[in-house]
């Protein structure tokens, strides 16, 4: 008995081991060409290193590949009769009415203001406050984003570090980018000295990117009993918005500005984006400005992203 088991397993390894010998070889160069990928995004989320490429490795098991879909994953569809909403997309379906809405669960995650849409007008100067109700499909003409010129740029398939690797932003313009995050923080102090109360924001190392990128959190205030960031920013946890080396940037938005975000052009979702709610749906990546013009829109999502993870404060800003 023990001679004909040892036989049996004698023969499938000898059937099974060179296919998989084959399959291993012939994985080598894609890995190679992966590895070679994820250093030349430089450092951030993960350890730059063989560590660090083996940790988003995993993470690609999770990892989401719809990341531009329109309508976005958590929508569903559901057959409807009477008018229709602001959240929905309508299709027609054998003559009856059939709507794609945000997932319940998921607008209950994000109430009150996952629905809400906190992109100012194209002027930023002074203040502005947020359109209750509006999404993506109901605001008003000058809060909704122009159409972004062109293709998307490339961005990789790795989960960490999330880069674009074409249509960089010059390094004048990262430098813009990074001196407004200060006026945001400071945006924030003053709309809330103004009413007696303590800073909005905080700068300080991503976490996020391992300390690799500056960022905006939302600062703490115990003394209201704030001390705990929204429950749906997952593992972002207090951080709302960081600028990467390239131009690209992190942020969260409302569900709403996310959808229009996506929808226009201007970015993408994570691929750990909604995945067992480690980021938010809306945690996006924001593709590099090329020009004042784009500039211009990358500053109104990042004033939408304070103030969505703010809920819903004001922020003034001076200066050009």
């Amino acid at each position: 008995m023990a001679t004909t088991t040892t036989t049996t397993t004698t023969t499938l390894l000898a059937v099974t081991a060179p296919p998989l010998i084959l399959i291993i070889l012939s994985s080598i160069p894609s890995i190679l060409a992966s590895y070679r990928t994820f250093l030349s995004l430089g450092p951030g989320g993960t350890p730059h290193n063989l560590v660090g490429f083996l940790v988003q490795s995993c993470m690609r098991l999770v990892a989401r590949s719809d990341v531009r879909a329109v309508p976005p994953p958590y929508y569903s569809r559901r057959r409807h009769t009477g008018n229709s909403n602001s959240s929905t997309i309508q299709t027609a379906t054998a003559g009856a009415e059939e709507r794609a809405e945000v997932d319940e669960a998921v607008a209950r995650t994000y109430a009150p203001h996952g629905r809400t849409s906190f992109l100012p007008p194209s002027s930023l100067l002074g203040s502005s406050s947020p359109s209750e109700g509006m999404s993506s499909s109901s605001s008003s003409s000058s809060s909704l984003l122009p159409l972004r010129a062109g293709p998307r740029p490339e961005v990789p398939s790795i989960v960490a570090p999330q880069r674009q690797t074409s249509m960089q932003a010059a390094p004048e313009m990262v430098v813009r980018m990074r001196q407004f995050l200060h006026r945001l923080v400071e945006g924030g102090d003053d709309a809330e000295r103004g009413g007696g109360g303590a800073p909005l924001f905080r700068l300080g190392p991503s976490r996020l990117e391992g300390g690799h990128h500056e960022a905006i959190f939302l600062a703490e205030d115990k003394e209201k009993g704030e001390a705990s960031p929204p429950p749906f920013m997952g593992m972002a946890g207090r951080e709302i918005v960081h600028v990467h080396g390239e131009g690209s940037s992190h942020m969260t938005l409302s569900l709403a500005d996310g959808e229009e975000a996506v929808a226009k052009g201007w970015a993408e979702r994570h691929r750990l984006s909604g995945v067992n709610r480690m980021l938010p749906w809306s945690y996006v990546l924001v593709y590099a400005p090329r020009d004042d013009d784009e500039f211009e829109v990358w500053k109104r999502l990042a004033v939408a992203s304070c103030r969505f993870v703010s809920g819903g404060k004001d922020i003034k800003l001076t200066g050009a």
